[in-house]
């Protein structure tokens, strides 16, 4: 299959997640028989944006303008720093799934679609924020580690845990935790993905935006090639319609609990996996 043959479809799906949990129920005081519980108000919009914070864009994209606003009293900003505001990013985030729509039409080798993802605290209590992005393991070819034989090309933000909000993982400063096993999560048509978890240290307040994306793109790998193809195909990784149009769905998910009774996120997120 040659390079100009090559057209597949990026769908991108979002879920936002909120979880109450145990340590915000209370017993009241009533005479009632039974008892009665009242839990807090944890409530998220995940968004997306063409966005980068810092106006980084590697996807050739024209349209995507320059950032011309001053950073100032961040938290993982640097005061004069050249950014988009948090408004700007929630406009443009509007009109992302048409813009992914258009740009994620016949998708061919080296083309890369902005992928920003934020997320908002629309609930009443703190919460600690956990973002998953997925990726079919084997359609994956990450940036980082220049797999061969993968088909999507995607980078995270390194500056999303260099600048402390987000926790790096066990072994690096610059990454989030990674699981390539295919097994950090398997879909209804058990195709395994590739699970890049993105945690943020400090709970986010109620109605604040996480200042960091935590993603800078995704798109097909200059170096795809027909072998490759088909083994995604063959996997599941990829899907072929009836009229031949290749799909590769990439999954982004946000979680949010309660920030009150737990000492840090890595225990509050403990306590919501145990939940499930």
């Amino acid at each position: 299959m040659k390079k100009k043959l090559l057209a597949i479809c990026l769908c991108v799906a979002l879920a936002a997640v909120a979880v109450v949990g145990a340590s915000l129920a209370y017993f009241t005081d009533t005479k009632s028989a039974t008892n009665t519980f009242t839990v807090g108000n944890v409530k998220i919009d995940l968004i997306e944006s063409r966005y980068h914070r810092q106006g980084y864009n590697s996807t050739n994209d024209s349209d995507i303008p320059a950032p011309d606003k001053t950073a100032s009293g961040m938290d993982y900003i640097a005061n004069g720093a050249t950014i988009y505001s948090n408004d700007e990013i929630k406009t443009d985030a509007e009109n992302y799934l048409d813009y992914i729509t258009k740009r994620g039409e016949n998708m061919v080798p080296g083309k890369k679609i902005a992928k920003s993802p934020y997320v908002i605290n629309t609930g009443a209590n703190d919460a600690y924020i956990r973002i998953r992005v997925m990726i079919p393991s084997y359609a994956n070819r990450e940036y980082w580690r220049a797999y061969s034989g993968g088909v999507i090309d995607s980078q995270f933000c390194s500056t999303a845990i260099l600048s402390g909000e987000f926790m790096h993982n066990d072994k690096t400063n610059d990454r989030p935790f990674v699981d390539s096993s295919g097994k950090g999560y398997i879909d209804e048509k058990g195709v395994g993905y590739d699970v890049y978890t993105f945690i943020r240290n400090e709970p986010l307040a109620p109605g604040e935006m996480t200042e960091w994306n935590v993603w800078n793109y995704i798109g097909i790998t200059p170096e795809a090639t027909s072998a490759n193809i088909q083994k995604a195909i063959d996997k599941g990784a990829i899907l072929v319609s009836e009229d031949g149009t290749m799909t590769v769905n990439v999954l982004v998910q946000a979680d949010a609990i309660q920030a009150e009774g737990f000492a840090d996120a890595k225990a509050a997120f403990a306590a919501f996996d145990a939940q499930a």
